[in-house]
């Protein structure tokens, strides 16, 4: 029989693997064009972790560091997304967006 800490340890390494989507988001937040922004994807991320938020504090134990990592990863792609859905309202309008050179 598996010992509980053995599944403690595996619980906190996929949280730490997981951390990987939020920090890849936050990095591309400021030098992302809004024309590589996939609405859909992004809301799929959202939904997605919000799903995983609740599923981490029903296990038991609960998994805490895995909810941070989904909370922010949440917080990460609704901003992105918010960002994205402005940008169309202001019609597409983005000033970290670099122009072409022709």
């Amino acid at each position: 029989m598996v010992s509980q800490n053995v599944v403690r340890m595996v619980g906190y390494a996929g949280a730490a693997a997981n951390w990987l989507i939020p920090i890849a988001g936050i990095m591309n937040f400021p030098t992302r064009p809004l024309s590589d922004i996939d609405p859909v994807m992004t809301s799929v991320l959202c939904v997605y972790s919000m799903l995983f938020m609740r599923w981490s504090v029903s296990i038991l134990p609960a998994n805490y560091p895995l909810f941070l990592c989904h909370a922010t990863n949440s917080t990460v792609q609704a901003v992105t997304l918010g960002r994205w859905t402005l940008g169309k309202l202001t019609g597409g309008s983005n000033p970290t967006e670099k122009k072409a050179i022709e």
